[in-house]
């Protein structure tokens, strides 16, 4: 790798002496043709070149061009070494959050497994505290629940309870329909004063009407305007208002004392299993003592680390805080530099902007010490680039390959794992880190800790924690000898000998129910099906307006226009809304009548289901009990398997995923390699470019240009050695007056010395 490094900083070497040999060689150049020079501006003066000027605009446009590359470049190096100078900032905050993470980490993890472990098994007493004091209600519940429901007394009571249900909805249509009766028969009274006083109003303009139209208004009939539709019947009917109330209280009422019946069953087995179940609760609280006393390892090694982070920690302050002010330093000079380049890129953009003007000797001078000073600078890019490359390249070499080599971690493995070339005793990390706890050791290679925390692995199977504690062990209930005899005789002391039977109250309520739901709707849908108003408002209108049209009064003609309109907002703002009402009425009867129906069957099938439950209850209560104990007793053993399968799955899939572990890992690996490392490779990079983009482009275009403005200097100072000699021509050349044009003034001022 070395001979590698060696190559590139010759490379940078040679780089570097392209600019100083280039001018040199112009120098010597423009030395040697010294002798020459006068002959060639003589020449230059008598015959000026005619290059083409567009020339000269496309070197200036590429040239600036260039310069603008450069300047990114340059704005690039500037922009990696700030990410390097605030990466090297954070290098000290960094570390200090990783100690911290670390320390929460293992405080956590350690939190993790002591939850995971200690207090499951204080959930499990207290679970079987709370189960064997409350056996009443988690055991004669059941056996209560079980008979009722194998009976039919459950699907009984449930279809009861949906009829109280639907007895609360019909209840509340029921309402609702006497609202909107109510809304309408308002609405109706309202409509008939109006529709009596539109048919008064129409009788009178008949009588009015002049002998001439008096036919025509007699063809407008009144009899049949009158509102014919009443809203009173259904308000007054007895059987909708008992419908209303529909024995939902007492039905309820009903049902409440039928599930109280069963209430001297679970009193009696809470008697029966007193004593067994002392005994019982006396072989888990064993069982817990003894796991609290295997879970305080843990504590120990938690203790032990953090301590040892602590310590870590503020040796590692003072470290970084001298590499910081190193470090502060390699950004001056690296500022320095870049802000060396910057300046002389503005040198030569500047040259640039006076060569588009007229100002091209002092373009040419500027253009001219601007190349001086690219020689200059070239030699500190170089120097600098392959400072910074050697240790860039070093440390990704070094550090970063190792830090990234994923998943093998074959040179951390080796320098970190028993034995360790870096510790005494051939040691490992971890037999460091744990030297001063006794009886605890973890050996587990750095490449395994890598790879399992990169995949989030628990920390109890990551570091081997079962060397130290074996939950397998510590969570075999069916090892529990005591616990196992004293369930069995949990079993065998229950006697269930008695149950009450269900309350034969249900019939006599239910039958009244059935007898109050049944309601003749249709007799009501009957009456809301013909019109409202016994003659049709819109063809009234169509007739007062077509009598208004025909009459020849003007005044009766104008007052049935009125009436017309009268009738319009009668019929839009009364006739309108009691129609809505009517049409809403007769669809909430039909939706009421058509949900009786239903309800009415749920009632006969409730009936017919009492008289077939008792006899099953009275037959084969006992068989469901005995059924009901093995489950109670099925559920205290789960209590104990739920722990050790919780207590195994979390040790083994949950409990201190060390993710974190390797987020630290990959933070610090990620500010030395990825912003810090390669901040330096981006600037070294972009001052590689920038420095071939020198010696290749910018330099040569430099030295076209300050060459091409110097000759357009001499062509100017021939023109104007020309303006103020004699007008005529050269004795070897013929000259027409006519086609000669002197200069209309004096020639233009010059900017040199000449």
């Amino acid at each position: 790798m070395e001979s590698t490094f060696l190559a590139f900083i010759i490379a940078f070497a040679c780089f570097a002496l392209v600019i100083p040999i280039y001018l040199l060689i112009l120098g010597v150049l423009a030395l040697l043709s010294g002798s020459n020079h006068d002959d060639e501006l003589e020449t230059g003066a008598l015959f000026p070149d005619a290059e083409p000027d567009c020339n000269d605009k496309s070197v200036v446009i590429v040239t600036f061009l260039v310069v603008l590359l450069c300047g990114s470049l340059i704005s690039g190096m500037v922009l990696s070494n700030e990410q390097s100078r605030m990466a090297a900032e954070d290098s000290r905050n960094v570390v200090s959050c990783a100690c911290a993470d670390i320390a929460a980490w293992l405080s956590a993890a350690a939190r993790e497994l002591h939850q995971g472990l200690v207090p499951p098994i204080d959930m499990v007493l207290y679970a079987y505290k709370n189960d064997l004091k409350n056996v009443d209600t988690l055991l004669g519940d059941p056996i209560q629940q079980s008979i009722a429901s194998e009976s039919g007394i459950d699907f009984v009571l449930d279809s009861l309870m949906d009829i109280v249900i639907e007895s609360k909805e019909l209840s509340s249509k029921i309402t609702s329909l006497r609202n909107y009766t109510m809304k309408a028969r308002s609405l109706a009274s309202v409509a008939s004063d109006r529709i009596q006083e539109l048919r008064r109003q129409i009788d009178n303009l008949k009588k009015l009407c002049n002998t001439k139209d008096a036919p025509l208004c007699d063809t407008i009939n009144t009899n049949t305007l009158k509102l014919q539709m009443q809203f009173d019947s259904i308000l007054h009917e007895p059987q909708l208002l008992d419908l209303r109330a529909l024995g939902v209280e007492n039905l309820t009422q009903a049902i409440s004392q039928a599930r109280q019946e069963f209430q001297t069953l679970p009193s009696a087995i809470l008697v029966q299993t007193e004593s067994v179940r002392d005994d019982v609760i006396r072989d888990i609280e064993v069982r817990r003592q003894m796991v609290h006393n295997s879970a305080r390892v843990l504590k120990n090694i938690v203790r032990h680390l953090t301590s040892g982070l602590r310590s870590l920690a503020h040796k590692l302050e003072g470290g970084l805080e001298r590499l910081e002010k190193y470090d502060y330093w390699r950004w001056i000079l690296m500022l320095a530099c870049t802000i060396a380049f910057a300046c002389v890129m503005l040198l030569i953009f500047f040259a640039l902007l006076c060569g588009c003007g007229n100002a091209k000797i002092h373009a040419k001078r500027t253009l001219q010490v601007s190349s001086l000073w690219l020689c200059l600078v070239s030699l500190i890019l170089w120097c600098v680039i392959s400072a910074t490359f050697l240790i860039a390249g070093h440390a990704e070499v070094f550090i970063c390959h190792a830090l990234w080599d994923s998943p093998q971690y074959s040179t951390l493995s080796s320098l970190l794992d028993r034995p360790s070339p870096l510790l005494q005793h051939n040691e490992g990390i971890f037999d460091v880190l744990l030297r001063e706890l006794e009886n605890v050791t973890i050996e587990v290679s750095v490449r395994d800790v890598l790879r399992d925390c990169e995949k989030n692995r628990p920390a109890y199977v990551v570091f081997q924690l079962d060397k130290m504690l074996d939950v397998n062990k510590e969570t075999s209930y069916f090892e529990w000898e005591e616990l196992q005899a004293d369930l069995d005789r949990l079993s065998s002391a229950i006697d269930v000998g008695f149950l009450k039977t269900i309350s034969f109250n249900f019939n006599r309520l239910l039958h009244d129910i059935l007898d109050i739901s049944d309601v003749n709707m249709t007799k009501y849908r009957l009456e809301y099906d013909g019109p409202v108003v016994g003659k049709d408002l819109p063809s009234l209108i169509d007739q007062l307006e077509n009598v208004a049209a025909q009459v020849t009064d003007l005044s009766t003609a104008g007052r049935l226009e009125t009436l017309a309109s009268r009738t319009q907002k009668l019929h839009s703002a009364n006739i309108k809304p009691l129609e809505q009402l009517r049409a809403n009425l007769v669809f909430r009867l039909t939706e009421l009548e058509l949900q009786l129906i239903p309800f009415r069957r749920k009632l006969n099938i409730s009936l017919s289901h009492i008289h077939t439950a008792q006899f099953y209850i009275n037959n084969q209560g006992h068989i469901i009990a005995q059924k009901k104990v093995s489950t109670f007793v099925s559920r205290l053993v789960s209590h104990t398997a739920g722990w050790r399968t919780h207590v195994l799955t979390s040790a083994g899939k949950h409990a201190g995923k060390c993710r974190p572990l390797f987020t630290v890992y990959s933070a610090i690996r990620s500010l030395l390699c990825t912003k810090y490392v390669a901040s330096l490779h981006g600037w070294w990079f972009c001052g590689v470019l920038l420095g071939i983009f020198w010696f290749t482009t910018l330099t040569p275009l430099c030295v076209k240009l300050w060459r091409s403005f110097g000759k357009k200097i001499r062509a100017l100072e021939t023109l104007n050695l020309t303006s103020l000699s004699q007008q005529g021509t050269p004795a070897t050349a013929v000259c027409d007056d006519n086609n000669w044009s002197a200069p209309p003034g004096p020639p233009p001022p010059r900017n040199d010395s000449w």
